[in-house]
């Protein structure tokens, strides 16, 4: 795109023009949003649908693990007001690192799925995926007529003016 003040080049991120000043970012909206593809708002539609599923899934398992956490909570409260023992307490610890360990696991992956989103394709993907962009396989080698052959067929002859361009 080019700012429209000045003319200069500028990217379609730009805030301002970095010769004149002029604030680009509705100008860069339009062009963006102008230039968009189908192709293009497809890709949007799909990572927002996985970033989407990433959430639930985080969020299931911070559910489970809150879940379990809450047992371990009510298995400590219960072995303080009735004594069962060691073997309880240490099984009421286990309980609740585990509910701690599995929201920290769904919070964690999370994370890293996200990152992952974000993360530019690499070479192999580029190479793999089609590129919208490449040339036609089967070209046409059709002789094309002349822009000025139309033209010159439209100009009204003269019979002097022809005999003169048939002598030369």
């Amino acid at each position: 795109m080019h700012c429209p003040n000045c003319g200069k080049p500028a990217e379609i991120e730009q805030q301002f023009c970095r010769a004149c000043g002029m604030s680009l970012e509705s100008v860069g909206k339009l062009v963006a949003q102008h230039a968009s593809s189908p192709i293009e708002t497809q890709k949007k539609i799909d990572k927002a649908e996985r970033e989407q599923a990433i959430v639930r899934r985080m969020v299931n398992w911070l559910i489970w693990g809150m879940i379990v956490l809450g047992l371990g909570v009510l298995m400590l409260v219960v072995n303080k007001s009735m004594d069962f023992g060691r073997w309880f307490s240490l099984l009421t610890s286990v309980v609740i690192l585990g509910g701690m360990g599995i929201a920290s696991a769904g919070v964690l992956t999370a994370i890293k799925q996200g990152a992952s989103l974000q993360q530019k394709p690499s070479a192999k993907e580029i190479d793999a995926a089609p590129n919208e962009q490449s040339l036609p396989t089967h070209l046409s080698t059709a002789a094309l007529p002349s822009i000025t052959e139309r033209t010159t067929q439209l100009i009204p002859v003269d019979d002097a003016h022809a005999k003169q361009r048939d002598k030369s």
